[in-house]
């Protein structure tokens, strides 16, 4: 009996502390539909270093990085794209056989949530020092935001990432005084198992009338919850994960992704 030459799919994969289900759904969806011979896999990884060595020898296509290695990640990768440095993050990784190159596409996922706001005069507030925070600041101001502030539960850390930003530093404590437009959560706080809290109070909730959270897991995080309780207007962690998969997509595979397919997908996934 002869055989079918089957061919291996190409690998692309997740890294996160904790993985999700989010991009395998997503990205399958888009392989799927365009009868493209790859494959999609979260993994949950404690060992970054060895991760990133494998990605390489493996031969592994793209790699997606998620909390808490988006700066970490940095060091072990031959070169970053121009975005990925000005944001001092990477959320993905592209394999060219040789070089492992860092992207950043949260950056592509924030700006397309945010650039219907860019004519109205809204101050930001936003919190959280992490890489994803970083992502979010380096769209703002490329969509020529003003009246930005950050808030961090670390002083230090947030005063180092504003090294790199004309924006001013709130003390922690001092945010539930200020009563911003739009209010934007980088933190990790409301996250899975932690699902129950909010980074910030409900009066500064109710005080704002745009709020964004960076959150996908739960898909719809306390805080976004509340805010629509109170008719805000609201952009959830899913929303901006999937804008900023589409640039992935077309990173790992060299196609336009198929955006109502992959969309669908979530969508059916997450209801």
């Amino acid at each position: 009996m002869k055989q079918k030459n089957i061919t291996s799919p190409t690998l692309c994969i997740s890294i996160a502390k904790q993985s999700g289900m989010f991009g395998t759904i997503v990205h399958n969806a888009g392989y799927e539909a365009l009868n493209l011979n790859f494959f999609y896999k979260a993994f949950s990884v404690d060992d970054l270093k060895n991760a990133i060595l494998g990605v390489k020898s493996l031969g592994i296509r793209g790699c997606s990085v998620s909390m808490p290695y988006k700066q970490d990640v940095i060091k072990y990768l031959d070169k970053l794209d121009p975005q990925a440095a000005k944001a001092g993050a990477v959320n993905t990784i592209v394999n060219t056989g040789s070089k492992l190159i860092g992207y950043n596409t949260d950056v592509d996922g924030v700006t397309e949530c945010l650039k219907k706001f860019k004519n109205k005069k809204n101050d930001v507030l936003v919190l959280g020092a992490g890489g994803m925070t970083r992502a979010v600041l380096v769209s703002l101001e490329s969509l020529k935001f003003s009246n930005i502030k950050l808030s961090s539960r670390s002083r230090k850390k947030g005063l180092k990432l504003l090294e790199d930003f004309n924006f001013e530093f709130i003390s922690w404590n001092e945010k539930e005084k200020l009563s911003p437009n739009m209010l934007i959560n980088t933190t990790s706080v409301g996250m899975h198992p932690n699902s129950s809290q909010m980074p910030i109070s409900k009066i500064a909730v109710k005080n704002s009338k745009i709020i964004v959270d960076v959150i996908s897991n739960p898909a719809e995080s306390e805080l976004i919850k509340f805010a629509n309780k109170c008719n805000k207007i609201t952009i959830n962690g899913l929303t901006l994960a999937f804008h900023q998969s589409l640039s992935q997509f077309k990173l790992y595979t060299g196609r336009n992704p198929p955006k109502f397919k992959m969309q669908k997908a979530i969508n059916e996934f997450y209801k």
